[in-house]
């Protein structure tokens, strides 16, 4: 069979021209044998009809059956379904299938309903069900000769709903009564259980049509009318001229189904009301099928002139008829032929009515006419132009270029497909205007969807979601709405419930469906391949699925541009290749859907063999999008039954989604964390799933928080992997990996360790990849360890390495090493090279290394300028974390954030972050340290005392400087506060131990450490402490030791230098606003002011340091205060 190209008739072999529409049969290109279709589907059941039959004679039971199939053949056919078998006294009928309308389940209702009425004038009762929903449509199954046409769950919910239909009545289910409500009525019954379903189903009684079929109600519109403000004055303006010039005038408003023909027309005869004179306005629309139908839109017109009902009899409607032609008209004889030419439109026939010239009849439909619009300017509205047979055209055609002297203005509304049919519609006529709507914009259609919604605002996930799917067409967007809120898939606060997917409305789908139907096979394949690439296409992917060549492929896609169901890019982003997007996405969703499983797998698997040939050597750039070909290509297959090369497909789909994590890990981690993942499910055990795992195990950490065991596994896996294989450099990388792992849960030395075994299995003579990355991290451990000299070493060996390879995040990561090590060495470059990698890490992309980096430089920000800046600073790096997807480096960032917050007295803030980590890890134990050592503060020292006893230990197993050193000072300090002078002055020892050749450190905590000195009279041990200390150049160090000094002045004697030295600081600390620091020189320089016998000044300090304690809720030091100011109110 040769299928027609135009208009899809089957033809027998060896024909070279379509039997039906003389179209040539050598176009013919490929078509589909089957299609995924949304149908509706009719059973009818004769009841009573077994018992009747019971015993009686076969061939009176046919002669009882033959009219009544013959009644149910007519009337399914009449609306244009198809019946696909009768079986005894049951029929199966189809809507949708082979063909689609977009009021399918509208047709199967109807006819439904007609056969109802029907059937009671052969003393017969029925019962039957329509269920509309998704089906495997045969597009080349015969069914008149007993092949089916469709199959599919919707077939067996017919059938069964059909059983629990009362005797004389139809049912329907869901989905065709929200595609039907507003053109039936309907009473709800009961849900019933069904076999094979679940839940119960809901059930509607279908009582009777709402109105008039093929003409809309006439009601107010029930949304603003937005964005065709232009158009409404294009309407305006030839009515005026219409009735100014006394002469016809044509407007044909163009656009797609949905766009806003209807509710512009709305508008305009709103607007029309309200002109001062009286118009009269006349509709009638075309219809796609039927008997008749012709002329039924003039027919319409005269109807409602003459207002003659459809239920009115021929009498009675002839009889309507000429008593409306007589008010207009006098001379008999003109009286009777009018009268006799319009009765035909009207289903009414004189008593003598003569066949006419057409030519006859198309004047006097025009002098009828004219005869109305000298009376008062006619509107005359004909609808859906684009189903007008030639017959209606030729009439129109004569009507605007013949009639004169009368204010008409003809009003067409059409699709697209108009100009198919008619290609040269309007054009060459000075009095034709045509007015094409364009989809709304964005910000139309959100205005819309807020009407729609009642809601002034939409949450942002809301209304792009919806404008997504709306796609600038207000249709789209009032059924999903509607769609929205039948299903109860909007919140109270206008967010989507569930997991957020909006499914495609039936009245959507079956609109769009029926579009696609008007298409020739081969135009229809055309648009079924390109769906399979995307909602952005191009001629040689099409050509390439459909094994075609690209040229033919090229003008075949010109069509369905003029069709308005694609449009071409000004610029394509694929050398040499036209490019080209769906007109709206569904319509893509739509095609996409009707592919049958089997064929779309094929479809998928060439589409991207096509990407990765074009692409080349930059395939990674698409490695995401040819992963996903590939795995609907596997799953596909699977489903259907047709799995190929499984094993191939896999290979590919986890190669490239492989390649998507690598591209993802500078963009989103999390992203490529799922890639990595879904790989490494496809992938057997060898060389690439090792590779796989050490990439996965290096990216899942940074996004977790506090999962560190997860992370742990991860790492020892890749490394067990790559040991197994006997790799080496695999190994090396992996070790490396898990060096830092087990770094940051707190097992310090197993990380060294371990980052150690991972350097001798690298040769140092090599520059390699993972002997850059084992340099780093053996540079970032001496860093935190406080070996600064150590650290800056191993960076310097590795930062020439890196450049050399071109490992630009791993360089990002030497660089901060090398500047904190700067930093600690008091070197004055050491910010400028971490303001260095961060800039550096920005412009790459390198996201965890990044994140490092904001870190790192918030830190010495936060020394070099004060906590306000370091603040910040950390705030910024939090965002680009989160942003990033690096949970685990955010929730570093922000547990670093106590320093500042402690400096700046934001005590309360530093509490309650401190809730968010439960002391696990090296994070975890600083940020519980400083909880402690706010609660010593503020007297709370049980509780202290309870938390610092917890993380001491694990402190000192970690026996990092930067979490050991704040540990010890805590405890001296609250051992201080608690009277254990002795403990005190021992965890003095051991800080002292641990930070002897980490100056950074002892700079750090030297004046806390002072303070506790102070209070345990250890003079000496303070001079340890700030032998050698010079400045660091960094100011809160420089401080920090400066005010250390200004205590060895105190507790030496010489408490005139004591109170210049703390003067100097704490002016310099509250230009920093460090409170906890400034109220502590104050209060050391009112402890020397008294000593010096100076009172009222030492009351001044004294009462402001009382007041930023108390401000801090520091109770001990407010006691310690007060006995001060007594001391200095005494005398």
């Amino acid at each position: 069979m040769a299928v027609c190209p135009q208009c899809g008739q089957e033809n027998p072999e060896g024909f070279r021209l379509c039997g039906m529409c003389g179209a040539s049969l050598d176009q013919a290109g490929p078509s589909e044998a089957e299609e995924r279709k949304l149908v509706s589907v009719l059973f009818v059941d004769l009841v009573g009809h077994t018992a009747a039959s019971d015993q009686a004679d076969p061939e009176d039971v046919r002669a009882r059956l033959r009219p009544y199939h013959q009644l149910l053949k007519r009337e399914i056919e009449r609306y244009g379904g198809t019946v696909e078998k009768f079986v005894g006294d049951a029929v199966m009928a189809v809507f949708g299938a082979p063909v689609a309308h977009e009021d399918d389940a509208e047709r199967a209702v109807r006819s439904a309903l007609r056969i109802l009425e029907a059937v009671s004038q052969l003393s017969l009762e029925v019962r039957s069900a329509v269920a509309t929903g998704e089906a495997v449509v045969s597009l080349v199954a015969r069914p008149e000769q007993g092949e089916g046409i469709v199959a599919g769950d919707v077939v067996n919910t017919a059938s069964r709903l059909q059983n629990e239909a009362p005797p004389g009545s139809l049912v329907v289910g869901e989905a065709t009564y929200r595609s039907t409500r507003n053109a039936i009525e309907y009473e709800q019954l009961d849900p019933v259980t069904l076999k094979g379903k679940a839940e119960p189903v809901s059930l509607w009684h279908a009582l009777r049509v709402r109105g008039r079929f093929g003409v809309d109600a006439e009601a107010a519109p029930q949304t603003p009318f937005i964005g065709r403000e232009h158009d409404l004055t294009l309407l305006q303006d030839a009515y005026s001229r219409a009735v100014r010039e006394q002469a016809i005038q044509l407007v044909t408003i163009v656009g797609e189904p949905g766009v806003g023909k209807t509710r512009l027309v709305a508008e305009f005869r709103s607007w029309l009301d309200d002109q001062p004179e009286r118009v009269r306005w006349r509709q009638g629309r075309c219809l796609p099928y039927g008997e008749g139908i012709t002329f039924w839109a003039l027919g319409e017109v005269v109807k409602a002139e003459a207002g003659i009902l459809e239920s009115d009899s021929p009498e009675q409607a002839m009889k309507k008829l000429d008593t409306a032609v007589r008010a207009d008209v006098e001379d008999e004889a003109d009286h009777e032929w009018l009268v006799s030419r319009l009765a035909p439109l009207v289903g009414a026939r004189t008593v003598d009515a003569a066949a006419a010239e057409q030519s006859e009849s198309f004047t006097a439909w025009r002098r009828f006419l004219e005869r109305l619009a000298a009376q008062r300017p006619l509107v005359l509205l004909i609808e859906d132009l684009h189903w007008a047979d030639s017959a209606l055209f030729d009439f129109l055609d004569e009507l605007v270029d013949w009639a004169s002297a009368v204010p008409i203005l003809i009003l067409c509304t059409a699709r697209p497909e108009l100009y198919e049919r008619n290609a040269g519609w309007g054009g060459g006529k000075r009095n034709s205007t045509t007015v094409s709507l364009s989809p709304l914009t964005m910000e139309e259609t959100a205005r819309l969807l807020s009407a729609l919604l009642s809601r002034a605002v939409l949450p942002a996930e809301t209304q792009a979601a919806l404008l997504e799917r709306a796609g600038g067409n207000p249709l789209y967007a009032e059924e999903f709405v509607r769609m929205l809120g039948d299903q109860g898939l909007l919140t109270e606060h206008g967010e989507l419930a569930g997991n957020g997917e909006i499914t495609l409305p039936e009245t959507v789908q079956a609109l769009i469906s029926a579009r696609l139907d008007t298409l020739a096979p081969d135009r229809k394949v055309l648009l079924h391949d390109a769906s399979v690439v995307g909602k952005v296409f191009w001629p040689g992917a099409v050509a390439s699925i459909g094994g075609s060549q690209s040229g033919a492929v090229r003008e075949r896609l010109r069509e369905l541009v003029r069709k308005e169901l694609i449009r071409p890019a000004r610029a394509s982003s694929v050398e040499g290749e036209d490019e080209f997007s769906f007109w709206h996405a569904l319509v893509r969703d739509v095609a996409y859907s009707q592919i049958p499983r089997a064929s779309r797998a094929v479809k998928h698997r060439s589409a991207a063999e096509w990407i990765e040939r074009t692409a080349g050597e930059r395939v990674g750039d698409h490695a995401e999008l040819l992963a996903e070909h590939y795995r609907q290509a596997r799953e596909l297959g699977q489903a259907s039954g047709a799995e190929g090369d499984v094993d191939e497909l896999r290979r590919r789909e986890a190669r490239f989604l492989s390649l998507a994590g690598d591209r993802a890990r500078s963009l989103d981690l999390v992203k490529a964390v799922r890639y990595y993942q879904r790989a490494l499910e496809l992938v057997p055990e060898g060389s690439e799933r090792a590779a796989l795992l050490s990439k996965y195990a290096q990216t899942a950490w940074i996004t977790t928080t506090g999962d560190f065991g997860e992370g742990r596994r991860l790492a020892q896996q890749a490394v067990d992997a790559n040991r197994k294989l006997g790799d080496q450099r695999g190994t090396a990388g992996a070790l490396a990996h898990l060096s830092r792992v087990l770094w940051m849960t707190g097992e310090t030395q197993k990380g060294l360790a371990t980052v150690r075994e991972a350097l001798g299995l690298l040769d140092e003579r090599q520059a390699l990849p993972e002997l850059v990355t084992v340099y780093s991290n053996l540079a970032g451990q001496a860093m935190t360890a406080g070996r600064a000299e150590e650290a800056l070493a191993w960076a310097e060996k590795g930062l020439p390495v890196a450049e050399k390879l071109g490992l630009t995040a791993t360089r990002v990561r030497l660089l901060q090493f090398r500047g904190c090590a700067q930093c600690m060495l008091g070197r004055p470059d050491g910010l400028n090279t971490l303001r260095e990698s961060l800039e550096l890490g920005l412009d790459s992309g390198a996201a965890a290394e990044t994140g490092l980096a904001y870190t790192n430089v918030a830190g010495f920000v936060l020394e070099a300028e004060g906590p306000e800046a370091g603040l910040a600073l950390y705030a910024e790096g939090i965002e680009f974390d989160e942003r990033r997807g690096l949970a685990g480096l955010a929730a570093w960032a922000r547990g670093e954030q106590v320093w500042p917050l402690f400096s700046l007295g934001r005590w309360d803030e530093l509490l309650a972050l401190s809730e968010e980590y439960d002391g696990e890890g090296q994070i975890g134990v600083l940020v519980r340290t400083y909880r402690a050592y706010v609660l010593c503060l503020r007297g709370s020292l049980r509780e202290a005392e309870a938390i610092v006893d917890e993380l001491l230990p694990r402190a000192r197993r970690i026996a990092d400087a930067q979490i050991l050193i704040p540990a010890l000072m805590v405890a001296a300090t609250l051992d201080q506060l608690r009277g254990a002078e002795r403990t005190a002055v021992e965890r003095i020892d051991e800080l002292l131990a641990q930070s002897e050749g980490k100056s950074a450190f002892r700079a750090w905590s030297a004046f806390e450490v002072a303070l506790v000195c102070l209070a345990s009279r250890e003079r000496g041990r303070l001079c340890r402490l700030l032998d050698g200390l010079e400045d660091f150049g960094l100011i809160r160090w420089d401080l920090f030791i400066e005010s250390a000094r200004a205590v060895a002045l105190e507790m030496d004697g010489s408490l005139a230098d004591a109170e210049s030295a703390y003067a100097k600081v704490a002016r310099e600390w509250g230009e920093l606003a460090c409170a906890y620091e400034r109220a502590q020189t104050l209060f050391g320089r009112g402890r020397s002011l008294v000593g010096l016998g100076r009172r009222a000044e030492a009351a001044g300090e004294l009462e402001q340091a009382r007041a930023i304690f108390a401000r801090l809720d520091a109770r001990p030091f407010v006691a310690q205060v007060d006995a001060w100011l007594t001391q200095a109110a005494v005398g």
